[in-house]
């Protein structure tokens, strides 16, 4: 099921997406970190120890022992937040949030800090581990249509997003506001 080498992929796409960051701090602590398991491999049991359950917010925000985090690059509908199928209403940010709660329902995030917002929370990338591999979560939630690439801070999930939206997954099946203007009028 693992191998000594997954812990490698892992760090590797991590470090990938991190890269886009510029933030040299965060790179060099990566680095750092790859050399360190390229020297002392994690078991197959080991890595599965690092994939935690967390407490879902909402669509993009995320809870443990009383600390926050928010997924990067990724803005998904507040949860009171609706959207419009037809004319009906539909509680697009609860189904936001119910989709991330099932993703991690497969095994729990492995969850890496990139950074802090202006909240004072963990800016976090994470992982799932599915039978295809190990996927990115924010990857998962922009290409299935329950969060937007938030390009305001990254560029790095607009590909997704147009899958989304060329197939109508998602809140791209209805009519919304973008979750950034909706916050903006509360």
């Amino acid at each position: 099921m693992f191998s000594k080498n997954v812990n490698l992929d892992i760090i590797i796409q991590h470090v990938n997406l991190i890269k886009s960051l510029k933030n040299r701090v965060i790179y060099l602590n990566l680095y750092f970190l790859l050399i360190f398991c390229l020297f002392f491999p994690l078991e197959g049991k080991d890595l599965k120890e690092q994939f935690t359950t967390y407490q879902i917010i909402d669509g993009d925000s995320l809870k443990r022992d009383k600390l926050r985090f928010r997924l990067q690059g990724i803005d998904a509908p507040e949860l009171k937040q609706l959207c419009w199928i037809e004319d009906k209403q539909w509680p697009c940010g609860e189904a936001s949030r119910d989709y991330l709660v099932n993703l991690q329902n497969k095994g729990g995030f492995l969850c890496i800090k990139v950074g802090e917002d202006r909240y004072k929370r963990d800016i976090v990338k994470c992982s799932i581990h599915t039978k295809d591999g190990i996927k990115d979560v924010g990857s998962i939630m922009v290409e299935e249509g329950y969060a937007l690439a938030y390009r305001k801070y990254s560029k790095e999930y607009i590909e997704e997003e147009k899958i989304a939206k060329d197939n109508k997954r998602g809140i791209w099946k209805s009519r919304f506001i973008y979750p950034w203007e909706w916050r903006a009028e509360k």
